[in-house]
């Protein structure tokens, strides 16, 4: 007797499972049964407001889907009626199952226990005892004494072949019955409602007909917004293949535009079912084809400018987790070498007007550091989306820069200062140390390596944003934070050669920069410009000011490195003017403060170095450059380099002595003049229209000294005369004179050693 059979499963299935099904088919037929008659209330509402052919094409799909979805509570009606019937077959097959194994198992163990008993009689009748199968014929004579036993092993054979037999019919009968309810279920259409129409074919959905009528009433709800968001997904997919019309931008245009902060979940579902590399590919692709037949650049300007708004909105109700999806799909690989950067670039550029998130810029910022420090630039070429689209004016104005978008990225994440300062420096660091620890790789790359200039970048506007935007801090830690920041900041800064030349810098890079420097502008003062750090060591220090009682914070800045940084962010107009209004601002408090008990003869002090130190960098950078275009000059003319005599002689006032080798013969120092730039002429950081310095000063110590404020020395160090107004004022003009000096001869050696040390491509 073959018992393998019995190792088959009819009964396998959960009957408990398939009873949830049956109500939840009988619910959804229920759902779809409400729905059918809210449906017809919308349409008919629609229609009946007479609000155009939209709300008229609205209103002739309701009823379809109103019909359709009548069908549709019948077809669930009619699965879970299959299915019940399913289940209770299934629920008595278990059973016979349950029988028919029993029955078999029972019935070998009689026919195993007669077995036995009619061998044992065999044996002590004196027959041989032969191997016998509980399920085969006696291989020996029969013993008439054990009848009974053989009787009652029949019998068990026979109930356990009856078992089997069962058995085997319930395995015939679940395949017929799995057969059978397949079959049944597949001749149920239970969404013929949602076949599609004419003429409004991308209405689809039950719930958005719902919505759209909501919305016509004023009514609408965050769920029923959610379902438009998820409808004009779609729209968002076919204009990002490149399979859309002005009426498709529009529509798109108008959505997103309607949606503001009140309502931003609807665009966060929006822009995250889109995920970042449709996203991408959705702003790049207004760009790639603008003059596409079917979409005109008001259209595609449009909605690139409302894609970027909208996304800015959306992403500030994402928790971390959605950003740094959405920020995957930006960097899919896919997408490198295609969209992502131009994409990143355009919408990260506007974070006055547009600006995403901080979880998101974050994220986006983690992703573009971990990609350029292990590849490179993301961006190795090509033009803004922005330039494309002529979305500004004239050519050669800043939107048609270079394409970086690391450095919107940055501009954008400046304008979060803690999170910026926490990108930078990493978290769970002791900020009340004078020497903290933590990780500079960040800004050792991006401040100290990369390369800003332009025309490969936008000359620093960027990361000087960043820069300047993460200098508001709140309580000591954080100012301690923002020292310790600056102070490696400097430092990078100072050794970028791209940063050495002013032609590198572009209006806004020197502005952002001059706006750093303004904001720490009292600290550096003590310490970058009156002296060096007192501890190289340190990042930050103690240090007493001018203007407030307490000491204040100042990170631990050298003058060279300072008058490096400052000759940059004074390069050009905009940080020229941004650095002499805080002169001005500083100036004014130092004099108010000299007039309410601070020191006067200090506070003249301060205000001729650090006038001196301004001047100093900025015309240093002039001269610098200036020295620099004279050697390309004699290069091309196979002159070589000349050597420039650019020693500090230590005296009070040193001299600078500039000029070509002797041996060069009197035609090719012809040649020289012809093609090089004049000597530029000195600049003054001052206003025009203000008094001559030594006369200012002068002035200002006849006035302290008529109100009795004056607190400098009465007499001369190396005589008996005593000294007046005038000799103050030339006292500190000298002051001022040998700092500006000082600091130019800085900043043009520095320049000269850059320029003599051979480098390789820094980003």
């Amino acid at each position: 007797m073959e018992l393998g059979v019995l190792e088959r499963s009819p009964e396998a299935g959960d009957v408990g499972a398939i009873d949830d099904l049956v109500a939840g088919y009988l619910t959804r037929a229920e759902r779809f049964a409400s729905r059918a008659g809210a449906v017809r209330a919308a349409g008919d509402a629609l229609v009946s407001a007479s609000v155009g052919q939209w709300a008229v094409a609205l209103g002739e799909r309701a009823a379809r889907l109103a019909a359709g979805l009548d069908d549709a509570a019948g077809g669930c009606r009619q699965v879970a009626e299959v299915l019940a019937g399913y289940g209770a077959a299934l629920r008595g097959l278990e059973r016979r199952v349950m029988v028919a194994r029993h029955e078999v198992a029972t019935a070998r163990i009689r026919a195993v226990a007669a077995r036995e008993r009619y061998a044992a009689a065999a044996l002590a009748g004196g027959a041989v005892s032969v191997p016998w199968a509980w399920s085969d014929v006696p291989a020996f004579p029969a013993v008439p004494a054990a009848a009974g036993e053989l009787r009652v092993w029949q019998a068990a054979v026979q109930d356990a072949a009856a078992g089997l037999r069962a058995f085997r019919a319930s395995c015939d009968e679940r395949e017929e019955l799995d057969r059978a309810t397949a079959a049944r279920l597949v001749g149920i259409d239970v969404m013929t409602g949602y076949a599609p129409g004419t003429a409004v074919d991308a209405v689809v959905d039950v719930p958005l007909v719902r919505a759209l009528a909501s919305t016509g009433a004023g009514t609408v709800t965050a769920e029923q917004a959610r379902e438009m968001a998820l409808w004009f997904y779609s729209l968002g997919i076919k204009i990002s293949d490149s399979r859309h019309n002005q009426r498709d931008a529009r529509m798109l245009s108008d959505f997103l535009d309607v949606h503001g902060d009140g309502s931003a979940v609807v665009l966060a579902a929006l822009f995250e079912a889109l995920g970042g590399d449709r996203t991408a590919a959705l702003a790049s692709g207004l760009a790639d084809r603008p003059d596409h037949p079917s979409l005109d650049d008001a259209s595609s300007t449009q909605l690139a400018l409302s894609i970027r708004a909208a996304l800015a909105r959306g992403s500030r109700v994402w928790s971390p987790a959605q950003a740094e999806k959405f920020a995957d799909g930006l960097f899919d690989p896919s997408n490198l070498y295609g969209h992502a950067a131009r994409a990143i670039d355009y919408l990260f550029a506007d974070p006055d007007g547009a600006r995403m998130s901080a979880v998101l810029t974050v994220a986006v910022a983690d992703r573009l550091d971990a990609y350029e420090q292990e590849h490179g630039k993301l961006a190795s070429g090509g033009q803004k989306l922005g330039y494309r689209m002529e979305m500004t004016g004239d050519p050669g104005s800043e939107q048609r820069l270079h394409l970086d978008p690391a450095a919107s990225v940055f501009a954008t994440l400046g304008t979060y200062p803690q999170e910026a300062r926490d990108w930078l420096t990493g978290g769970s660091v002791d900020w009340v140390t004078h020497a903290p620890s933590f990780d500079r790789a960040r800004i050792d790359y991006w401040f100290g390596e990369r390369d800003w200039s332009l025309p490969h970048s936008d000359g620093f506007a960027g990361i000087g944003g960043l820069w300047a935007g993460l200098q508001t801090s709140h309580g000591l830690l954080g100012v301690h934070q923002v020292a310790s920041i600056n102070d490696a900041v400097f430092a990078n800064l100072a050794a970028n050669p791209s940063a050495a030349s002013t032609e590198n810098i572009s209006n806004l890079g020197s502005l952002r920069m001059a706006e750093a420097i303004a904001a720490q502008l009292h600290g550096l003062i003590e310490v970058g410009v009156m002296r060096d750090p007192s501890n190289r060591n340190w990042s930050w220090e103690f240090v007493p000011s001018l203007l407030v009682a307490e000491k204040t914070v100042a990170a631990a800045v050298s003058r060279e490195d300072l008058v490096r940084v400052l000759a940059a962010a004074t390069s050009q107009p905009a940080g020229l003017s941004r650095t002499s209004e805080a002169l001005v601002q500083y100036e004014a408090l130092a004099l108010n403060a000299a007039t309410s008990g601070a020191s006067p003869s200090l506070a003249l002090n301060r205000i001729a170095v650090v006038w001196g130190v301004a001047e100093g960098a900025i015309n240093g950078a002039n001269q610098a450059e200036y020295q620099r275009l004279s050697d390309e000059v004699r290069a091309a003319v196979g002159l070589g380099r000349m050597p420039v005599n650019l020693a500090l002689t230590g005296v009070s006032n040193p001299i600078v002595a500039i000029g070509l080798d002797a041996a060069v013969s009197h035609l090719e120092k012809e040649i020289v003049q012809s093609m090089t730039p004049d000597l530029p002429a000195r600049v003054s950081i001052r206003d025009p229209h203000a008094d001559p310095i030594q006369q200012y000063f002068t002035e200002a110590s006849a006035t302290f000294r008529r109100t009795g404020l004056w607190d400098g020395p009465e007499l001369r160090n190396d005589s008996e005369l005593a000294l007046t107004a005038i000799s103050d004022g030339a006292t500190f003009y000298r002051q001022y004179e040998d700092t500006a000096q000082g600091m130019h001869q800085a900043i043009v050696a520095a320049a000269a050693r850059a320029d003599a040390t051979p480098r390789g491509s820094n980003g």
